[in-house]
């Protein structure tokens, strides 16, 4: 490689990495496996990391280092790899702001105050989703979401995973597997659409349950939707 070369090769690494650079982010090249990390208007303390008011913030894993190729064909450099999502972590997006949430396993994520989520966790996560939120969000197996004060929420969910729906908010739930459960509330509009595997469990205001069957669509079953009740015991 020419001199001018390399030279243009270290300026672009450079460039790269100050385009990527994650300032206020609580994150070093020495961070420990787990430690959370963000990009863009962002804060992190140790595991915890919160996206401020009006902000647009992406937590979780990066991308990687991309370059560009001094050639003419202007081809892209990967310069290493992305890093995998942390897990055991909390991410807060709670004003006005506009979130990537994914993670790993064992985290927990809010959203509130009219802002605007999407993003995966692998197991065994707690979300919240509230204050006329608008939420996008796929749980694995053994999670906890909820939805409420008014928040519009679609949702995918492994099994053993549990919704909760209330405070006015529409619920569109996703079970790919089957076996998910939902809680509706109020004058909440949820809807199942139920995968193959074992069938997914709908209780409406802590009283009558139901059970959508595998493979089948219910929609809005606490108000009158089509929903098949039978191996619930008779409530309904």
């Amino acid at each position: 490689m020419t001199t001018l070369g390399i030279g243009l090769f270290r300026a672009g690494f450079v460039v790269g990495l100050v385009a990527l650079g994650t300032p206020g982010c609580g994150s070093s090249d020495g961070a420990a496996l787990g430690t959370a990390t963000c990009a863009g208007d962002c804060a992190c303390s140790g595991n915890t990391c919160t996206c401020t008011a009006g902000g647009k913030c992406v937590l979780g894993g990066g991308e990687g280092t991309t370059l560009r190729d001094a050639g003419a064909d202007a081809a892209p450099i990967v310069v290493g790899s992305p890093s995998p999502p942390p897990s055991d972590v909390t991410y807060h997006c709670d004003s006005k702001t506009s979130c990537d949430l994914t993670c790993g396993s064992g985290c927990t994520a809010t959203c509130d105050g009219k802002s605007e989520c999407a993003g995966s966790c692998g197991s065994n996560c707690t979300s919240s989703c509230a204050g006329a939120s608008s939420c996008t969000l796929s749980a694995g197996t053994n999670s906890t979401v909820e939805c409420n004060g008014g928040s519009a929420c679609k949702v995918d969910l492994g099994a053993g995973s549990t919704v909760t729906c209330g405070g006015n908010s529409s619920c569109g739930i996703g079970c790919p597997n089957g076996g998910c459960t939902v809680d509706c509330t109020g004058s909440t509009s949820c809807s199942v659409d139920c995968g193959p595997g074992d069938a997914c469990t709908v209780r409406c205001n802590g009283g009558k349950s139901a059970k959508c069957p595998a493979g089948s669509k219910c929609d809005d079953p606490c108000h009158g939707g089509a929903i098949d009740h039978s191996g619930d015991g008779g409530a309904g």
